[in-house]
């Protein structure tokens, strides 16, 4: 009788402690997935000159949703030399994960000058600087 009692409590310390370890395994995984689930790649940020004035261009920005979930509009946040453009900027939302997307700015810039463009998503954030 006194054997087959260790036997039991044996397995069930070993299934308490399998419990445990999936349990952890479950939340660990969660919390990761969570926070890199909308990163983003800037493939590349271009200048054209506007038709009708030489002195002016059009910002566009390529840039591809290397995450898990879709990224809406509003998870975007697009910044031309330090101030918030993100409303110039329509990248067709969703966009969605493994594809790419392109927005043109609706307002227009300086040519003949350097602009820094940042994205941020809610994973993260990527500056270029482009001569326009």
């Amino acid at each position: 009788m006194k054997g087959i009692s260790t036997i039991i409590a044996s397995i069930l310390l070993l299934i308490i402690t399998i419990g445990l370890a999936g349990t952890a395994y479950i939340f660990i995984s969660n919390l990761l997935t969570g926070s890199i689930s909308k990163t983003i790649s800037v493939l590349d940020v271009s200048c054209y000159p506007l038709p009708s004035d030489n002195t002016r261009s059009n910002i566009t920005i390529i840039l591809t949703n290397d995450g898990t979930v879709n990224i809406a509009d509003s998870d975007l946040i697009v910044m031309v030399d330090g101030v918030v453009k993100s409303q110039q900027f329509d990248f067709g939302a969703p966009i969605y994960p493994h594809s790419t997307a392109v927005a043109t700015s609706k307002d227009d810039y300086t040519s003949n000058a350097v602009h820094t463009v940042s994205v941020s998503s809610p994973s993260n954030s990527i500056r270029v600087t482009r001569s326009c």
